[in-house]
C-alpha cells in the first residue's frame, strides 16, 4: 500500500509540475491587439513603439520614409499627437513620452535598424 501512496504522490507531482512549465510558457494576451492591429494595418512597412505617457501606454508609429513625422495614439487606437520637426513645431506630447521600446521594425527600413516583432503582430493579422 505504502508503494501505491508513493507511485500516486509522485504522479500527481509530476502532472502538477508539467502543468505549471507548460502554462507558465504560455504567451500571455496581447495587450490592445485591436490596437495594434490596427497601426500594423498604417504602418507595416514603417515601425510601431510602445511608450509610458502620463503611466499609461501609448503607441507611436512612423512610416519608412524621410521626413516622415511619429504619430502617437493611446491604448484604443485615437490619435493624440504628431511628432513632426521636419515641418514645423511638434506637439507638446512628443516631449514627454518615457520608456520607449520598439515592438515592431519593418525589415531593410532606411534606418538601417535590424527588424522587430516583439509580438509577432505581423503573422497575427
Amino acid at each position: 500500500m505504502k508503494k501505491n501512496n508513493a507511485i500516486l504522490c509522485f504522479v500527481l507531482t509530476l502532472i502538477t509540475m508539467l502543468t505549471l512549465v507548460a502554462t507558465s510558457c504560455q504567451k500571455n494576451e496581447i495587450e490592445n491587439k485591436k490596437t495594434l492591429k490596427k497601426l500594423y494595418k498604417i504602418y507595416k512597412d514603417g515601425s510601431i513603439s510602445e511608450c509610458k505617457y502620463n503611466g499609461q501606454t501609448v503607441y507611436t508609429g512612423m512610416h519608412n520614409a524621410f521626413d516622415a513625422g511619429m504619430t502617437i495614439f493611446d491604448k484604443d487606437g485615437q490619435r493624440m499627437g504628431t511628432c513632426n520637426y521636419a515641418w514645423g513645431p511638434a506637439d507638446p506630447i512628443c516631449d514627454q513620452l518615457t520608456d520607449c521600446k520598439k515592438i515592431y521594425m519593418v525589415k531593410d527600413n532606411l534606418w538601417g535598424e535590424p527588424a522587430v516583432d516583439k509580438y509577432r503582430i505581423g503573422g497575427l493579422f
